[in-house]
Order: C-alpha cells, then sequence, then structure tokens
C-alpha cells in the first residue's frame, strides 16, 4: 500500500500537470491555429482584390464557424443574412465571425472608393479543446489521489494513537 506522503506528492505532480495544461497548452494550441488561419488569409487577401465603389457590395457565401478577414483602411460594413455582424480589427485587418451558414456581404459605406482583399478561414479548436478536456481529468484525478492519501493519513494517525 503506497505512502500517504507518496500520494500527495503524486497527486501534487498530476495536479500541477493540469494546471499546465490548462494554462500555458490550451491558450498556446489556440494561438498557434489561430495563427496559421491568419497567414492562410493573409495569402488569400494578397492573391485577389477589389475595388469597391461607395454604396457597392460584394457578397459570399459562409459556413457556421468561418472567419471573414479583410483588410480595408476603414471598418466596412458587414452583413450575414441582412443582420449586422460585428467586427474587431487592427492595422487594417478586420475579421468578423460567422454564427450561421449564409451570405456575407461586405459593403462600402464610404463616399470614396476602397480597395479589399478578403478571406474566410476557419479555425481548429480542437487541440486547445482536447487539452483543457485532459486538464479537467487530470485535476480531478489528483484531487481523487491528494483526497485517498489524506484518508490513509488519517488511519495512520489513528492507529498509532490506539
Amino acid at each position: 500500500m503506497p505512502s500517504a506522503r507518496r500520494l500527495f506528492t503524486i497527486g501534487i505532480v498530476i495536479l500541477a500537470v493540469a494546471v499546465v495544461l490548462l494554462f500555458i497548452v490550451s491558450p498556446y494550441a489556440l494561438e498557434s491555429t489561430f495563427s496559421n488561419s491568419l497567414k492562410q488569409a493573409q495569402k488569400q487577401i494578397n492573391s485577389s482584390t477589389y475595388l469597391l465603389a461607395p454604396n457597392q457590395s460584394i457578397s459570399i457565401s459562409i459556413s457556421q464557424g468561418k472567419l471573414l478577414i479583410y483588410n480595408s483602411s476603414n471598418p466596412l460594413k458587414v452583413l450575414i443574412n441582412g443582420q449586422n455582424v460585428s467586427q474587431a480589427g487592427s492595422n487594417n485587418i478586420w475579421v468578423a465571425a460567422s454564427t450561421t451558414n449564409g451570405t456575407i456581404t461586405i459593403a462600402n459605406n464610404y463616399t470614396v472608393p476602397i480597395r479589399i482583399g478578403y478571406a474566410i478561414v476557419g479555425i481548429v479548436l480542437w487541440p486547445s479543446y482536447l487539452s483543457i478536456f485532459l486538464s479537467i481529468i487530470l485535476g480531478i484525478v489528483g484531487i481523487v489521489i491528494i483526497a485517498y492519501g489524506t484518508i490513509i493519513s488519517i488511519r495512520n494517525k489513528s492507529k498509532l494513537m490506539k
């Protein structure tokens, strides 16, 4: 039968691995897949550009979970199935996420022509999800081992007192 001290040590090590998976590996996996998607998008954006006149728009099919990434000096009006979409951007690169299947429309809502390039990309989330799932499982296992070590320690102390 393993000693209580050894069980505590094993439990702490397993909990430490769970914390590393949750707070280091998972964000790194997410950042890595997002970075790869952006690199893929940049290639697509550079391969084709469009000049949108004022009030002109482009319509594109998009599926749920995909990202529209476009470059423009200003954020343009983006609609999915006629509904406004929130977008974020920096350094003339703008991102809008699709929550449904449908048609995405990029419209020039300015009074001057604007040159844009766009790409539709997906982000692979399973590596990040897998590391979160494993960290939860390992966290539970670590806690159970520590609890078992505590029970053994209490039993050993009560035997010594008799």
